[in-house]
């Protein structure tokens, strides 16, 4: 899609976790969401994209997995938004908390960002959906049946928030944390609900 980007980072050669870049209109800023996870590849990445990460003017994080936040500290101009971190693995760094349902505009070039929490994963998992059509899922698709990161999974909660997301109205792509962009947001429903 014109104005969205992906980059990917590693782990001991294997691929990791996906940052989603998206252009703010014809403008010269972005909005990322999520960090990536290695801050190397990460400043490679926006190299070969030709993107300054001072053009980052926004940081959409989804949960405070190290796969997601790694990166962070190279968008130091960029106002970062989280849903609740309290009890969370997030760093002690200046963010803005979203609520459930939250809504952050950028009126000059006609995009939103909406904020839906979707804990289970982490204590502190939220979605993004930007201009109503493209959720941002993060880790919330991962297979529940992986071990899990830290104490605070929730397997039964994951799911249960899982099923409120895909009853979304006007969902066209999901993006997610680690497989990248899907088209048809049906997919999952066909996979999960049926």
């Amino acid at each position: 899609m014109p104005g969205l980007y992906a980059i990917r980072t590693h782990n001991n050669g294997m691929p990791m976790g996906n940052l989603f870049l998206l252009q703010i209109g014809d403008s010269d800023n972005y909005i990322a969401i999520d960090a990536g996870g290695d801050i190397t590849e990460t400043a490679t990445g926006l190299r070969k994209l030709g993107i300054s990460a001072n053009d980052i003017t926004a940081v959409f994080i989804t949960h405070s997995h190290w796969d997601h936040i790694g990166a962070l500290s190279l968008f130091d101009n960029a106002i970062i938004y989280t849903g609740s971190t309290e009890n969370s693995a997030f760093p002690d760094i200046p963010h803005h908390v979203m609520e459930d349902g939250d809504i952050v505009k950028f009126s000059d070039a006609d995009m939103s960002v909406q904020c839906t929490y979707t804990p289970g994963h982490t204590i502190d998992h939220v979605c993004y959906l930007v201009n109503g059509k493209m959720l941002f899922a993060g880790d919330l698709f991962i297979t529940t049946n992986d071990s899990p990161f830290e104490q605070r999974y929730d397997k039964d909660l994951q799911l249960e928030y899982r099923e409120i997301v895909l009853g979304l109205d006007g969902v066209e792509y999901v993006f997610t944390g680690h497989f990248g962009l899907f088209k048809d947001a049906g997919f999952f429903r066909r996979w999960y609900l049926d």
